[in-house]
């Protein structure tokens, strides 16, 4: 799954900047989408990207 070809592991970002990362690719994506026309959609998606970004903390505090 990585795809650094040198060998090297890449560096770890932060959790507060996975978060932002996960934030800002949400507000590009989603609002004035057809997710964002159905509340049930919408709700969905939103706790899914939620999930996600505790999944991704949980998983970093495991390899710290």
């Amino acid at each position: 799954m990585d795809d650094d070809v040198s060998g090297h592991a890449a560096p770890r970002a932060a959790p507060d900047s996975i978060d932002a990362l996960i934030e800002r690719w949400w507000i590009e994506h989603f609002p004035g989408s057809p997710v964002a026309q159905v509340t049930q959609a919408w709700n969905h998606a939103l706790a899914a990207k939620q999930e996600f970004k505790r999944m991704l903390r949980n998983a970093s505090s495991e390899n710290s």
